[in-house]
């Protein structure tokens, strides 16, 4: 009987604990843990369609040393700005040397400039990894590329006439192909304008030749659209199956500008904590840099100094001295993610929240917002529709990459190609005579042959300009502490890789999915300034690229 009173008294103790452990146990699994989640990211590239640096030296792209994995198919989140000159352009993978991987960059609503189209970048496979080929804006209508070989190098990027208003900028030379030769346009002062920056021409290096991307006025930053925040996606997530993500989190652009850098040789603003002296040795710049070291134009910078040159006549040396306060203290810096941002900002006062707040949800950047911008809901059906128009952003720069490789030209069934003869670059009335060096034959000329030679990343000589001869010598990533700018030194400058082009190629290409569309309504109701004269349009090859 007393074995048997036990046995009883064991098994209900036994089932009570049973049922009190069953109670205790969730339903619900534990979180997926924090890095197998997607991260919102503080600083990053800025997507290039939003805004880009004008690159005025060629040099090797980025190289990535993996293949970037498939694009990520993106849905807009349910707010839109209001008209129709805002288009949703998708995101894409950029290379982050800090990860050792890739980060996505986001999708941007983007009013795109009047009467030009976008034409995406991509990554192309090339000895040692992936480079990046830039994207850019293009003359709307234009189906015929013209791909030149290198133009003479253009040294005197510095003012050599007098300014002789405060309201103007400057606008460096530019070498300009016409009647199967280079031609000199030299620089100029240019007036500003509220609310435009002027887009000088330039070119971009392509693995078949060089774009003429011709000069254009784009609006003020402020006034392009909604950016997005970068993301890092752990591969489980992006690799699911019809995986899509809608970006929600969106960038202060009042605060890009307080924390914007440049790197020339990727075509890309950077925005965030970049302020260790490490990134100079790779090359990631403050913007105000573009006016020292000249391998890049700063249309940005050049509009913001100006709008600031009457009410801040200090502005500039403002900047610099934030800048080198930041270098110093690491506490005023923008947090590098959004949770980390967000955990900041909960031991901040309120009323300087908003100095650190460089991301924020979309829904609190619309409440907060203080611009003209109106924003308006968008069902899922419309969502859903503008995803699959964006796709044709993808499928373009797949095109691209075909007609765009090197040996394209030789295949059969491939896009017609023109030759004509380069011929030695010619002076210009009412320009300043092309230097020595410019005057030679851009088939034969040594000097050209020799920056364009393929090199190894990060082993080359420094090309500083004639005021600055001191350099830096190369070294290792993010293993070296540099010296802030402000010192009288030069910078690591990597010339291009060669293009294969020796003679101008003239390709017809599909129309660019993205194209801008006059203003009729609110703060696009005004259209763009008149075009410079000092353009010089009517020496453009203009029926060439027409054909």
């Amino acid at each position: 009987m007393r074995t048997a009173k036990w046995i009883t008294v064991f098994l209900t103790a036994t089932s009570l604990g049973c049922l009190r452990l069953s109670a205790q146990v969730p339903d619900t699994p534990p979180p997926v843990p924090a890095h197998e989640q997607p991260e919102v990211l503080s600083r990053g590239p800025v997507h290039e369609a939003f805004a880009e640096p004008v690159s005025m030296k060629f040099q090797t792209g980025l190289i990535a040393p993996q293949q970037p994995p498939p694009n990520i198919a993106e849905v807009p989140p349910p707010e839109r700005p209001q008209g129709s000159q805002f288009a949703w352009i998708p995101g894409y993978w950029a290379w982050d040397a800090d990860r050792n991987g890739y980060i996505w960059i986001s999708a941007c609503w983007r009013a795109a400039p009047p009467s030009m189209s976008w034409v995406p970048g991509y990554w192309t496979q090339v000895s040692g990894g992936w480079e990046w080929v830039s994207g850019y804006w293009a003359p709307a209508g234009v189906r015929n590329i013209a791909y030149l070989p290198p133009p003479p190098e253009v040294e005197d990027l510095e003012p050599v006439i007098v300014q002789t208003s405060p309201d103007t900028i400057w606008v460096p030379p530019c070498m300009y192909w016409s009647d199967g030769q280079y031609i000199r346009r030299s620089g100029y002062w240019l007036k500003a304008q509220p609310n435009w920056v002027w887009i000088p021409s330039h070119y971009v290096r392509t693995p078949r030749g060089c774009i003429f991307a011709e000069g254009h006025w784009d609006y003020a930053l402020e006034r392009r659209g909604v950016l997005f925040a970068p993301v890092y996606f752990p591969a489980p997530v992006y690799l699911r199956t019809s995986f899509t993500f809608s970006p929600s989190i969106v960038i202060d652009v009042g605060l890009l500008q307080v924390n914007l850098f440049a790197y020339p040789r990727y075509g890309h603003y950077y925005f965030g904590d970049y302020y260790d002296g490490a990134y100079l040795s790779i090359g990631i710049f403050p913007w105000f840099e573009s006016r020292r070291y000249h391998t890049w134009y700063d249309p940005v910078y050049e509009h913001s100094r100006w709008q600031h040159h009457h009410s801040e006549p200090r502005w500039e040396e403002h900047e610099r001295d934030e800048y080198r306060r930041r270098c110093d203290d690491k506490n005023l810096r923008p947090a590098h993610t959004f949770r980390e941002q967000e955990s900041r900002l909960e031991k901040t006062p309120e009323q300087k929240r908003h100095n650190f707040q460089v991301t924020q949800p979309i829904g609190t950047a619309i409440t907060r917002q203080k611009s003209s911008m109106k924003f308006e809901k968008i069902d899922t059906d419309a969502r859903q529709k503008i995803s699959r128009q964006a796709a044709a952003v993808h499928t373009f720069s797949d095109e691209r990459t075909r007609w765009e490789s090197p040996a394209i030209g030789s295949k059969a069934g491939q896009p017609s190609v023109e030759h004509k003869t380069v011929m030695p670059p010619t002076e210009l009335k009412r320009v300043t005579p092309p230097t020595e060096e410019s005057k030679k034959p851009v088939s034969r000329s040594v000097e050209h042959r020799q920056a364009t030679q393929p090199v190894e990343e990060h082993k080359a000589t420094v090309m500083p300009s004639t005021e600055r001869r001191q350099t830096i010598h190369p070294t290792v990533e993010h293993k070296t502490v540099v010296t802030a700018p402000d010192s009288q030194q030069g910078h690591t400058f990597t010339p291009a890789r060669e293009t294969q082009v020796s003679q101008p190629e003239r390709v017809q290409i599909p129309a660019p999915p993205v194209t801008g569309k006059s203003g009729k309504q609110g703060i696009f109701k005004k259209g763009p300034p008149t075009r410079p004269a000092d353009e010089l349009n009517d020496h453009i090859d203009w029926d060439n690229r027409r054909k």
